[in-house]
């Protein structure tokens, strides 16, 4: 067996990697993609090309990095290796797991850890969080998320926080030689947490007076207040679904009962360099398609909104007809997906909106 070349995504806050490895083996080229959910699932997807053209790879490439957004990274057969064992290590009750022991020629049966490989691993796939606003950001997020990767991030030894948490909200205070920090995070329930971060050279060298509180469901609605704009379609075609979903490789899909959720990832990380981050951010546009022949584009952000909205018509025309523009003063999107409805207009009526 000869590896050609390794691949993985740098890295992003949502806590997501992808990557593959392009091999021979008995005289045949092997693609093997896999991606790897940080925080819970593992490896939650592994695709297998076997003897696949430059095109065929180039097409998967864009389905498995393209949701992600950012550059990737090449990384040595070694460093690969111990990236994907810990993403085995998360979940090893994995569908997705039991189905690279089935089919992979090259993925060993135990594969073994070696911390230096791996930290040289993280390394590279950090390496473009560069400020220091978005290098602590960061860093809260894989200490909550109680991951591995925080442990590379300081220079103190530092236990993990209690319970596990996604963090949402953080806002940043630079005062004396530190900054003062305040999370909203998401475990169980809701909780605050704030403390105070020392940078050293290139790393967080202490995390000191960390303390967390429980928050009520209506404070932490308060705190994640955005205005969202959403503009209803009433789609025509019973194709158009498809064709978006092929066209659009990079979308992120999700299922519900009543209808399918297309979400549209920033394509870098930018946003995050600011003091005030929101995990909302990470978010372009959300498109959310009902089993009642509804089209719902929904954004915090003007400019996406627009943008795609002039997508969508553009390449759809008729077969896609805009009925409404509303502005929310909060987020109404994930109600009604959650309400089970099929038709905005009707919801809108019956909650009063």
């Amino acid at each position: 067996m000869q590896t050609v070349s390794c691949y993985m995504t740098k890295t992003r806050l949502m806590g997501v990697l992808a990557g593959y490895i392009d091999y021979q083996f008995d005289g045949s080229r092997i693609v093997e993609f896999y991606h790897i959910e940080i925080e819970e699932y593992g490896i939650d997807r592994f695709e297998q090309l076997i003897e696949p053209d430059d095109y065929t790879v180039k097409l998967m490439r864009l389905e498995m990095f393209g949701r992600l957004g950012g550059d990737t990274v090449s990384l040595s057969e070694a460093e690969f290796l111990q990236i994907i064992a810990y993403g085995m290590s998360i979940n090893k009750q994995s569908k997705s797991l039991a189905k690279v022991f089935e089919k992979s020629r090259w993925f060993p049966e135990n594969p073994s850890v070696d911390l230096d490989i791996y930290h040289s691993a993280i390394n590279k796939v950090i390496e473009n969080v560069i400020s220091k606003n978005a290098y602590m950001h960061y860093f809260l997020m894989r200490y909550f998320a109680q991951d591995s990767i925080y442990r590379h991030m300081i220079k103190s030894d530092l236990a993990a926080s209690e319970n596990y948490y996604t963090l949402l909200l953080n806002q940043l205070t630079e005062q004396d030689n530190g900054y003062h920090f305040s999370a909203l995070l998401l475990g169980e329930s809701y909780a605050m947490a704030s403390g105070f971060l020392i940078l050293a050279k290139n790393t967080v060298s202490a995390l000191r007076d960390l303390e967390i509180v429980n928050l009520s469901d209506f404070d932490a609605a308060a705190l994640l207040c955005q205005q969202e704009q959403v503009i209803v379609y009433y789609v025509d075609d019973r194709n158009l679904e498809s064709h978006l979903i092929q066209e659009n490789k990079q979308l992120a899909t999700t299922l519900y009962p009543s209808g399918r959720l297309y979400i549209k990832y920033r394509p870098d990380d930018g946003h995050v360099n600011q003091a005030l981050f929101r995990l909302s951010n990470d978010v372009e546009v959300y498109i959310y398609i009902t089993d009642g022949n509804q089209l719902l584009l929904a954004s915090n952000h003007l400019a996406h909104l627009k943008a795609w909205d002039k997508r969508l018509t553009h390449r759809f025309g008729s077969a896609l007809k805009r009925y409404a523009v509303f502005q929310f003063d909060t987020s109404v999107l994930y109600d009604f997906i959650l309400s089970n409805r099929v038709d905005f207009n009707r919801y809108l009526e019956e909650y009063g909106e």
